[in-house]
């Protein structure tokens, strides 16, 4: 036997054993920070979902243009529902006729003209409605129509459309084909002409059309519609507005106050703070104060809402920078390209979400660390401001949530089972 020789493939044996243990330490730390910190907070929505068969979880989330477009909350509505239980589509709002982007998977249509206003602009009305977003037409017979990709990423059909609208009077008549219509007052604070039209069709339907009538010339304004197909399971409502922040939801709360009322969400999920790093000089503590005004608001308007606060990806700031070059005996040129260095407010906004989170006992998911820790997979998933994801990107973020949030059910099921009283504890 050649002792050198196996005295040497000991050796490699050990080096090597040494770097696998490295790489697999490496790889479960970048695993690991894909995790829900204070989840026990969340208890009692597990103990909801783990129900989910038999009744319907109800799930907002907001946030700004990273949620607007769609591509990341439905990434991880679609899991969770394939898990859980497919309740309808939700919150839709006619963002086209808007002027404006949305989620690809449904559409709307109309024949008359319509203006947009937004919880963003300077000049609004005084209510938004749930979506933080109102169109507004003055024809005295105002229709839409709404039709759902059969192909899209989301199942859209319904039983069960609620359209919430301000007719201006309650004189008017909401007609729509196929579908027997109820007509409630004010769903939510504001006009007391306020009113949710509930158009119930007696099989499963993938589109409407509706249209009002006796009007008068007034101002007629739409704030979108929720779609139910009667089914248990969950209902994922998705609302973003591109550039909002916090403040804005918080000074316009009539919005928040509409979301607590029509929805009744069990878990509300805030993705937040890009647009606060990229607003000049920034106040951590006056940022702070922000999420505790929304916080807060949630709490009072539903006290059994449980709230999951995100932080906002690993965005760059953008610059140009120049380099000489010969293109002559005597002559130079200077070439530009972009170059994307690190905006300090990302990591502030970042630490400030985490350190309230964790001071008050709110569940928190920290992206921006999972985005940092996997920089190689999110590597071609910038959009060329490298502040949004493209739709690859977007969907990743989608799954990355939807993961994080099976491993702390996965923990409640376990705690669960430890101590059978958990499945009960509303924290």
């Amino acid at each position: 036997m050649n002792t050198g020789w196996h005295n040497l493939n000991k050796t490699w044996v050990a080096v090597l054993s040494l770097l696998l243990a490295g790489i697999t330490t490496t790889y479960a730390q970048q695993v690991n920070v894909n995790n829900i910190q204070q989840d026990t907070a969340l208890f009692s929505v597990f103990h909801s979902l783990s129900a989910a068969d038999s009744s319907v979880i109800s799930i907002l989330h907001l946030g700004d243009s990273h949620v607007q477009a769609g591509y990341f909350p439905l990434a991880t509505a679609s899991l969770l529902q394939q898990q859980f239980g497919y309740a309808g589509r939700g919150y839709v709002f006619p963002y086209s006729l808007a002027g404006t982007n949305g989620p690809e998977d449904f559409r709307w249509n109309s024949t008359v003209r319509w203006s947009s206003e937004r919880v963003v602009d300077r000049n609004k009305s005084s209510v938004l409605g749930p979506g933080a977003i109102v169109i507004t037409s003055l024809n005295d017979a105002p229709n839409l129509a709404f039709s759902g990709k059969p192909d899209g990423s989301m199942d859209n059909n319904f039983r069960e459309a609620e359209l919430l609208y301000d007719a201006g009077n309650t004189n008017n008549t909401v007609v729509a084909p196929d579908a027997t219509v109820t007509v409630t007052p004010a769903p939510f604070p504001g006009s007391p002409t306020i009113s949710m039209a509930t158009l119930h069709f007696p099989q499963a339907v993938n589109s409407f059309q509706v249209r009002w009538e006796g009007t008068g010339n007034g101002p007629f304004r739409f704030f979108g519609a929720v779609m139910k197909n009667g089914r248990p399971g969950i209902l994922y409502h998705s609302i973003g507005i591109n550039g909002a922040m916090y403040q804005q939801y918080n000074e316009f709360d009539n919005t928040l106050l509409a979301q607590m009322a029509v929805l009744k969400p069990q878990l509300v999920i805030i993705s937040l703070g890009t647009n606060e790093a990229y607003g000049g000089r920034m106040d951590p503590l006056a940022f702070r104060d922000e999420i505790e005004r929304m916080v807060t608001l949630i709490g009072e308007q539903n006290p059994a809402a449980r709230i999951l606060l995100t932080t906002p990806p690993d965005c760059m700031r953008a610059g140009r920078k120049g380099v000489r070059k010969k293109v002559g005996k005597r002559k130079y040129k200077t070439i530009y390209h972009t170059v994307y260095y690190p905006n300090p407010y990302i990591s502030m906004v970042t630490q400030q979400i985490m350190g309230y989170a964790r001071q008050h006992g709110i569940a928190c998911w920290n992206f921006n660390a999972v985005n940092k820790a996997q920089k190689d997979r999110f590597a071609g998933a910038w959009a060329p401001d490298h502040i949004h994801f493209n739709v690859r990107g977007y969907q990743q973020q989608g799954q990355l949530l939807y993961e994080a949030l099976q491993q702390s059910y996965t923990h409640y099921l376990q705690q669960t089972k430890k101590n059978p009283v958990i499945s009960n504890d509303q924290h």
